[in-house]
């Protein structure tokens, strides 16, 4: 069974039963969760408590919705040093948490707020070196750590991605948070570099406006062709999850639809 999720706290930042069985109501099953962002009481990752966790994992397995990615949003290519080892800690504690969870994978962005081109080439080989270390420990762990590429991050291209999946070297503890809203002519070699190293979707819809902005829409009502992504899914990776990211609320009920009808041929 395909799981369709969305990123939780966008329904906002509630006790972890309160979530999970909102998250059920509205037709998931799935969910990225950024705990800092979605479970009251907890507001960092430096101070989350085991019985935080069982809470946590208790709540979401009575409901039977899957915590497919727990998020942590770190700048993982950071230019100062300590910012950048304050990054990766944080994503090794939340590789434990995972665990403790029994969340499928941690994902995190390689950057926070949007990069110049000049600044994405100072980033990079930071960037390698963090994912390198993340992925030391995800395989210490034996849990899954899942990278998202972002147009402004300095992980926006397919050749970069597979730098990235090669210096990791490790297909089993280093996925990819698919995020990208192509048409199908730039799916193709997006999905050739990620292979069987998919470990989540990202669906969202928008339109390009004619100033190059992006407008979101729900899912359908938009530019964005999906049709690549349901072949792949169905032929390579029917287990991977599908998460409605930036969830139009009062479009949410069409959006779980929607996802669905992707996972039809799944």
């Amino acid at each position: 069974m395909t799981r369709i999720g969305c990123r939780a706290h966008d329904y906002g930042k509630l006790p972890a039963a309160a979530l999970a069985a909102t998250l059920r109501a509205k037709g998931y099953n799935a969910a990225q969760l950024a705990m800092p962002r979605a479970i009251a009481g907890i507001e960092d990752f430096s101070h989350i408590t085991d019985k935080q966790l069982a809470e946590i994992r208790t709540a979401f397995a009575a409901q039977d919705v899957e915590i497919s990615v727990l998020s942590c949003y770190q700048d993982l290519s950071a230019p100062d040093a300590d910012t950048r080892r304050t990054a990766v800690d944080t994503v090794k504690r939340t590789l434990g948490c995972a665990k403790l969870l029994g969340a499928k994978m941690v994902g995190s962005e390689t950057a926070w707020g949007a990069c110049t081109d000049e600044e994405k080439a100072v980033r990079r080989p930071l960037m390698l070196d963090s994912i390198a270390r993340i992925t030391e420990e995800a395989a210490r762990l034996n849990v899954v750590f899942a990278v998202e590429s972002v147009d402004v991050h300095p992980l926006c291209t397919p050749e970069l991605l597979c730098t990235v999946l090669d210096t990791a070297a490790d297909i089993q503890h280093c996925k990819v948070g698919q995020d990208k809203a192509y048409q199908t002519a730039h799916w193709s070699r997006w999905l050739e570099v990620i292979g069987s190293q998919l470990g989540a979707v990202h669906v969202k819809d928008c339109r390009i406006e004619a100033d190059g902005s992006k407008t979101l829409l729900p899912l359908g009502a938009g530019d964005m062709d999906y049709s690549a992504i349901r072949a792949f899914l169905a032929n390579r990776a029917p287990a991977a999850p599908l998460l409605r990211d930036e969830v139009i609320l009062p479009a949410d009920t069409a959006d779980v639809r929607y996802l669905r009808r992707m996972t039809d041929t799944v």
